[in-house]
């Protein structure tokens, strides 16, 4: 689990990276079409619906919404003190938290995340006794209807009080919440297939050679952040595929020791990666081009920076409680006085 999580956010740090920005048609939509539904699906895999709700959505809004909230108010507040930029506006848009109102746009990942969650347990309750195969046909309504729903609240003007204002999604993206949510449930359906299942070499090539041969056949891919689904089969199916190749890589992974414990410390650490790695990227890149280094060797320091760095800032989190008290969930008392974190 942690080494996927850990594949998964080194994916989406490279996808933040030049080497992306710079192939528009080829490995931005490769690895798009993947690497969100990777941690929904994750995420459902180890999932427990037989939690309270109130509980359940506490506890997850100190995980993802209390470290969004921090980073993105404490971002605006200082901006707004250097540059004198207009706080206000910065404000509403941190709490509206869609992709194109805050100014660490890769952040808008963690409000929806635990929106996603909550429509998961809400789905599992009422599904939960119906047979497996009958539960995964019945995901593909909610899944087809938010695909087809997907342009609705994107980019539409709004006229209120003779102003007109842009859309920019419902706040914290509520309208991709049933692809989301799908993602999402499905992993907690398929869970135990997948914990049994043990991938390897074969199984990795052929789901890699399968995903190229789709990926070339087709070409779809998806952006939810830009509200973007090209297929409602075939970008499901490279999805799919996708999300069971990490899998399998990260079976494949753990025949090292020392590559399993890496890669389960940045699984651990994806919170901390997510929410710094975009910015220390973008400035190390700039950096090392006014250097006069050339582009390819720049986003490569770039790259490495953009996860060593905050791997350094997660260590001096952990060890500053101030800072431990707002990245980190507080600790819960399991029944019968174990302490343990959420």
């Amino acid at each position: 689990m942690d080494i996927a999580k850990g594949i998964g956010i080194l994916v989406i740090v490279y996808a933040h990276s030049w080497f992306v920005a710079s192939s528009p048609d080829v490995l931005y939509p490769l690895l798009a079409s993947f690497v969100l539904p990777l941690f929904f699906f994750l995420s459902g895999v180890f999932f427990k619906p037989e939690q309270a709700f109130v509980e359940m959505a506490v506890r997850k809004a100190d995980g993802l919404l209390k470290p969004f909230f921090f980073t993105m108010l404490t971002y605006v507040i200082v901006r707004s003190i250097l540059r004198g930029q207009p706080l206000l506006p910065d404000i509403g848009g941190v709490l509206y938290a869609s992709v194109n109102t805050i100014p660490w746009q890769a952040l808008w990942f963690l409000p929806h995340f635990w929106v996603a969650i909550l429509f998961g347990w809400v789905v599992l309750r009422l599904i939960q006794r119906l047979p497996l195969a009958v539960s995964c046909l019945a995901m593909m309504v909610p899944l087809l209807i938010g695909i087809w729903m997907l342009p609705w609240f994107w980019q539409l003007p709004v006229t209120l009080g003779g102003h007109t204002w842009v859309l920019p999604g419902l706040p914290f993206s509520l309208d991709i919440t049933l692809i989301s949510g799908s993602c999402f449930v499905y992993g907690y359906l398929l869970r135990h297939w997948l914990r049994a299942h043990a991938g390897s070499v074969l199984t990795l090539l052929v789901s890699a050679v399968v995903f190229a041969a789709v990926f070339v056949y087709r070409g779809d891919t998806m952006d939810l952040a830009q509200r973007r689904y090209d297929h409602w089969l075939w970008t499901s199916l490279l999805a799919a595929i996708g999300v069971y190749a990490c899998w399998a890589l990260a079976r494949v992974l753990m025949a090292s020791a020392l590559i399993t414990r890496v890669m389960t410390y940045i699984g651990q650490s994806t919170l901390i990666l997510l929410i710094f790695h975009g910015e220390i990227q973008h400035k190390t890149f700039d950096l090392m081009q006014r250097l006069g280094l050339h582009a390819f060797v720049a986003a490569c320091i770039g790259f490495v920076v953009a996860v060593v760095a905050p791997l350094l800032i997660g260590e001096v989190i952990k060890r500053v409680g101030v800072l431990r008290f707002f990245y980190f969930p507080f600790p819960v008392r399991k029944a019968g006085g174990a302490n343990a974190a959420t």
